[in-house]
């Protein structure tokens, strides 16, 4: 891997203000920029990285390898505090398992320079440059939002960006997410929601997704994607096959969608298979059962039939895959951490999102490993697909925080008011 390429200020201050047609407070002011339809401003990845991050897998230990599964949280301490600088036992969590990625919430993001602080010391003890990830949809799931310390754009919810008529408008949304997040070194937003709001009694996702039409959601959720992409932020596109669709919250326990395979592809899975044509990088499994698939009611992040028969095999798709979060009540309520996480792996998963105990999440997969119960190839596999992501995203370099001045500058603030 090369370790050495270095980005300068100057030049991701100016390619975040290109992109998301921000300028500095200090310079003119003028209109965003005019945004193309095209989708396809990501990052490339080319077979030489392909090739080196093999070769990265292969010289890492086993330890090391199941760590890249792992996706980690800490948001209180153990006095219920809330966690704002990464203290002995936040380093002794990330030193032993050192995961693939960490995902920060609202209890973890008070200043900007704090979130800086907290992102340098977790990166500091990780082996492996990891995925540094953060829920920033917009209305009301933002993880940054705007406070007396921090000046952040509030984002409208996605149901209004879809009423827009306007992808081009989403995609500058996207656009103006990636680059605040990476004001505060994020490289990674759990969204778009691609969910398709088709069942009125839903309260889980609601107005957190673009349309009730599933073509409008692939649409606009697509031009999210390719606003936070091309701010070199990864997009993870969720809740696969689709959370539109229940009555439950897979947050407290089971949720279940009634719908047959046929039924899903001309609905649920019609934004998702839009995103793997556009090069999605990475999708998240829902923990929603769905008894006519499966045949019983495992959650999807848990079904090999969802994971590798349907996303895999059916749509295509050659990405990261992450379950949603493990500690939901979904899967705490019938399985062990460290069941769930042996479970989803075998099921197809790549990365393992807040097992509910990190430590017996990590101790099991890596004894199933070690049992034969998980093949090293299957690990390996995943690993390469993670660090291939990474490289992809230039993570193995050193990447500063862009300008402060791009929270909520006037461009943003414009973008918005085009929303309504």
């Amino acid at each position: 891997m090369k370790k050495s390429r270095q980005k300068r200020m100057g030049v991701v201050l100016a390619l975040a203000c290109l992109l998301a047609g921000c300028s500095a407070p200090s310079q003119q002011n003028t209109q965003p920029a005019a945004v193309t339809q095209d989708y396809a401003s990501r990052p490339t990845v080319s077979s030489s990285v392909a090739s080196s991050t093999a070769e990265e897998a292969k010289n890492m230990t086993l330890e090391q390898q199941v760590g890249q599964l792992f996706f980690l949280s800490f948001r209180k301490d153990e006095k219920g505090a809330n966690v704002y600088t990464c203290g002995d036992s936040e380093k002794k969590l990330v030193q032993e398992i050192q995961p693939g990625g960490v995902a920060l919430f609202g209890e973890n993001i008070a200043t900007v320079q704090q979130v800086r602080q907290l992102i340098q010391q977790v990166q500091q003890v990780c082996a492996t440059p990891p995925f540094i990830g953060v829920d920033q949809e917009g209305g009301s799931v933002q993880r940054v939002a705007r406070s007396s310390r921090i000046s952040a754009t509030v984002v409208p919810p996605m149901w209004k960006v879809g009423q827009t008529g306007n992808p081009a408008l989403a995609q500058q949304v996207g656009g103006l997410l990636g680059s605040e997040l990476r004001v505060f070194g994020f490289n990674l937003d759990f969204a778009p929601v691609c969910d398709v709001f088709s069942n009125p009694e839903n309260t889980v996702i609601g107005t957190r997704a673009f349309s009730s039409d599933p073509q409008q959601a692939a649409v606009y959720s697509k031009a999210l994607s390719a606003g936070l992409r091309g701010q070199g932020v990864v997009p993870v596109c969720k809740h696969f096959p689709g959370h539109g669709d229940t009555t439950g919250d897979t947050h407290q326990g089971y949720a279940v969608v009634n719908k047959t395979l046929e039924e899903l592809r001309k609905t649920e899975l019609v934004p998702f298979q839009a995103q793997i044509r556009a090069g999605a990088e990475m999708i998240m499994a829902a923990h929603i059962s769905l008894p006519k698939v499966n045949g019983d009611d495992t959650p999807a992040s848990l079904s090999a039939k969802v994971l590798q028969g349907l996303l895999r095999k059916e749509l295509g798709f050659t990405g990261v895959i992450v379950t949603d979060a493990l500690d939901m009540g979904a899967i705490t309520q019938h399985y062990s951490s460290g069941e769930a996480a042996v479970r989803a792996v075998e099921a197809g998963a790549d990365m393992l999102l807040m097992p509910e105990n990190p430590h017996a999440a990590y101790q099991a997969v890596l004894q199933a490993v070690r049992s034969g119960k998980l093949s090293k190839a299957r690990i390996a596999a995943s690993v390469q697909r993670i660090l291939t992501l990474k490289e992809k995203y230039d993570l193995f370099s050193k990447q500063e925080p862009a300008d402060e001045r791009l929270l909520g500058c006037k461009e943003h603030r414009q973008v918005v008011a085009q929303i309504g």
